[in-house]
């Protein structure tokens, strides 16, 4: 008899809860083991604006679907002395109960190695591989594509007594996917920093940072009959500060300013200014409060659309009931506004998107995690064919052993 993803829900519920304290005794610190189940409903799993748009994007008007995300992993931590490295391994099964043509499983492998030196001097190595399915607010088409990340980088820093630092690093991205259409859009990027900081106290730091990036895509951007090298140049300057007035209250901010230049296509050279910032605060012991916002110039990948200006606002709430039960409310308004190249006809673009976040979280035992959560999401366009409302309802259950 084929089993439902609620029997195998269940099943966790039991295993979880008999998994004994001698098995986290034996596995230490070192290794962390954990394992989830997710049950939840999506009601625009390929959101659209409707049966319609549904039937036409996939020949079926159905628009909503139950998933079972299952989760198996570790966590590896050592330290010896000064030096630290963190690892960290999971694999996710997700599976559809309708569209199992959209099965897929979401593969995540990171690590850091700190190295400490002459008291001051730091070394930073770190190398990552993500391999997962796109989400589906970010293109439409009935395919499943997968993006495969592939990242390495070090930084080193070091720091005088007087509180003056400075770091430079080198990170190296390259992104693949598996959707043919799409394959002229896989790059990779060589990353290069400076930052020059100074702390004002032992809380607080101010920071100048500059960045150059080199962006190199695998094929030419096809522009009607033209046939276009896409790659870039772009720098970076930003100027920041941290300061933490106490454990439940600190500010994060900084301002900036990007140049992007395409040596082949000046067309589509664009630049502008970026911000950020973040203000956590402890409203009383047991709520905490989170208000963010931003500014972020991102390269989009359509032929006739260079670039997306994106700004956000948003705010969180986290509210301790109990030791064992905690609440959250998030809310998040962002504004995407496409630029597309002179004279090139194409519709103008502009997205407004909200998402909303509520969640409950329950510890009966010491490593058993419980939870519930719900999600509404909506983007509203100029052009109608972007347009989704979605809602999403999830309980899930985690151990780490």
């Amino acid at each position: 008899m084929k089993s439902s993803p609620w029997h195998l829900f269940f099943c966790f519920v039991f295993l979880a809860a008999t998994a004994g304290k001698a098995r986290a005794a034996i596995l230490g610190d070192t290794f962390k083991p954990f394992a989830s189940v997710t049950q939840m409903y999506d009601s625009n799993v390929f959101r659209v604006n409707g049966p319609d748009q549904a039937r036409a994007l996939t020949g079926d008007d159905r628009l909503g679907d139950f998933v079972t995300v299952a989760a198996v992993g570790t966590g590896v931590h050592y330290t010896v002395s000064r030096e630290e490295l963190n690892l960290l391994l999971e694999k996710d099964f997700i599976r559809y109960s309708h569209y199992t043509g959209q099965n897929a499983d979401r593969d995540t492998a990171a690590g850091n190695l700190s190295l400490v030196f002459l008291d001051k001097l730091r070394l930073n190595l770190d190398g990552s591989y993500s391999r997962i399915p796109e989400p589906r607010s970010d293109y439409q088409n009935p395919g499943l594509n997968t993006v495969t990340s592939y990242g390495e980088g070090l930084a080193v820093a070091y720091e005088t007594p007087m509180g003056v630092g400075m770091q430079a690093a080198y990170r190296r991205t390259t992104v693949d996917y598996s959707l043919q259409e799409l394959k002229p859009n896989e790059h990779s990027s060589d990353r290069y920093e400076g930052t020059l900081f100074y702390r004002l106290s032992a809380t607080s730091r101010t920071y100048v940072s500059y960045q150059r990036e080199y962006i190199s895509y695998g094929q030419n951007l096809q522009l009607a009959s033209q046939s276009v090298n896409n790659d870039s140049t772009s720098d970076s300057v930003r100027l920041g500060l941290d300061k933490t007035f106490s454990p439940k209250t600190a500010v994060s901010c900084y301002l900036g300013y990007l140049n992007r230049r395409h040596d082949a296509f000046p067309a589509r050279d664009f630049d502008g200014v970026t911000g950020k910032a973040e203000i956590t605060y402890g409203l009383t012991a047991k709520l905490g409060l989170a208000v963010n916002g931003g500014r972020q110039l991102n390269e989009e990948s359509y032929a006739d659309w260079i670039y997306s200006v994106n700004d956000w606002v948003g705010a969180a709430l986290v509210y301790a009931v109990t030791e064992k039960i905690k609440g959250s409310l998030s809310d998040r308004l962002s504004w995407k506004r496409f630029k597309e190249i002179p004279g090139s006809g194409v519709a103008a673009r502009s997205d407004r998107q909200h998402e909303i976040n509520a969640g409950a979280e329950w510890a009966p035992l010491e490593r058993l995690t419980v939870s519930f959560g719900y999600q509404y999401s909506a983007r509203s366009s100029n052009l109608d064919t972007f347009d989704f409302t979605d809602h999403t309802v999830m309980s899930s259950l985690a151990y780490r052993f």
